[in-house]
């Protein structure tokens, strides 16, 4: 059932502006710090650490431009929720199709399924490089269950406590790693803002743009801020200081984001790039780090990998009750059967795949990236569709110049998505 504001609260948007205090805007980040925990993952470490160590500092404005990119993907999703109460699922099974809901909620649970193990190995690799007694295998294993503890309180403060530290810790540990490996600052400026395509590999600026804009960052989004204005954690106000708060708490996670995915290259680049050595994995830089500029470094970026890991799968162990019961039009109560049944597969699932195969199967893999191929897109445009319809955000909907913003954003995902699906079948 949608909720209203109280009428004198939003009277205050229609004549004298409220004035926001230093508290209200600390008070407002929460949703915003874990979709960033979220999407900053094993492979978006990889993908980053990759990109320095071939191309030195030539990809920071690319990553820059990604998160920039990510910002305005995200924040329609932020109006929708805090105007109308309800989660992007939610407003798609709604007012679109309730078979599009439940195409994207089993889009997005295979490739959770697929891409939790490589989330709890990530953080198993960093935990192995600490206690190297204990198997990577049995480490991931070991976080999982953690994991799935965590998800199984279920308490929205808790989630967010423990996501603002990973993300804080995540900062620190990349971000001194970068400046403790010395980068040359003037050549950093004219190398890393050349604004030029490194090899000229577009697919390779693709990959980048997509490492930040997982299929259901916006989905999420909208889940914890929806969790955000209810209950304990309510912010005080009307919809228009909701949303502007909302703003300031995307975008200063998007600028983490971009601090933490840059420092990763700016250490690879300065570090790795000149040596030659190839890196084909997050712990293949924690390692490498260590003889070339002491065992500090590695410990600083084992920790970054392992909260990288380990926040990605409780974030997406977490979101999944929601997701399902979004989807299908029941009760979100994640002390429901079914809520606790769905965390256990997204938690538990990625163990069984580690025991039988050691990592996640690559047919398992491949079939969950095509299933993010086609979804990316799909959302983006379902969002367009929600950001028009008159019906349901009355004088909220897009203005021409909002459609053309997010029209440009919808081309570049639907780009990504096909360049996914292009190069799994072989004709790139």
């Amino acid at each position: 059932m949608e909720t209203k504001e109280p009428l004198v609260q939003e009277s205050l948007s229609h004549g004298q502006k409220e004035k926001l205090t230093f508290a209200e805007y600390m008070k407002s980040l929460g949703p915003g710090t874990i979709v960033a925990a979220g999407i900053i993952g094993p492979g978006t470490v990889t993908t980053a650490s990759v990109a320095g160590a071939t191309y030195g500092y030539q990809t920071v404005w690319i990553l820059v431009l990604a998160c920039i990119i990510a910002y305005f993907y995200q924040e329609p999703a932020l109006r929708i929720t805090v105007y109308k109460n309800m989660t992007i699922m939610e407003g798609v099974r709604r007012h679109i199709s309730p078979w599009g809901a439940a195409f994207l909620f089993l889009t997005i649970l295979v490739g959770v399924i697929a891409f939790q193990a490589g989330n709890f190995i990530g953080a198993g690799l960093a935990m192995n490089f600490f206690v190297p007694g204990v198997s990577i295998s049995v480490w991931a294993c070991i976080l999982a269950v953690l994991a799935l503890v965590i998800s199984w309180v279920g308490v929205y403060r808790i989630m967010e406590n423990i996501m603002t530290a990973a993300v804080v810790s995540m900062a620190l540990a990349f971000v001194i790693t970068a400046f403790s490996s010395g980068p040359d600052l003037g050549q950093l400026v004219t190398e890393g803002f050349s604004l030029t395509i490194p090899g000229g590999d577009i697919w390779l600026v693709a990959a980048l743009v997509a490492t930040t804009l997982p299929p259901n960052i916006v989905l999420a989004l909208s889940v914890f801020t929806k969790k955000r204005n209810s209950g304990k954690t309510r912010l005080d106000g009307g919809h228009e200081k909701k949303l502007k708060l909302a703003r300031f708490d995307l975008g200063i996670n998007s600028a983490i984001l971009a601090l933490i995915t840059v420092g990763i290259v700016i250490a690879a680049g300065t570090v790795i790039f000149p040596t030659g050595q190839v890196i084909a994995s997050a712990a293949d830089m924690a390692v490498q780090l260590t003889p070339l500029l002491g065992r500090y470094a590695g410990i600083l970026f084992a920790l970054g990998l392992f909260a990288a890991g380990f926040t990605s799968g409780l974030y997406q162990i977490s979101l999944q009750p929601s997701f399902l019961n979004d989807a299908f039009g029941w009760e979100d109560d994640a002390r429901a059967v079914r809520s606790k049944l769905i965390m256990i597969l997204a938690a538990l699932s990625p163990v069984v795949i580690i025991f039988l195969f050691g990592s996640a199967p690559i047919q398992l893999v491949i079939t969950a990236q095509a299933l993010n191929g086609v979804a990316l897109p799909i959302v983006a445009v379902f969002v367009l569709v929600l950001l028009n319809k008159k019906a349901f955000l009355g004088d909220k909907v897009n203005s021409r110049k909002q459609n053309i913003s997010f029209g440009a954003i919808t081309c570049i995902v639907v780009i990504l998505g096909l360049q996914v699906l292009l190069r799994l079948f072989g004709v790139i």
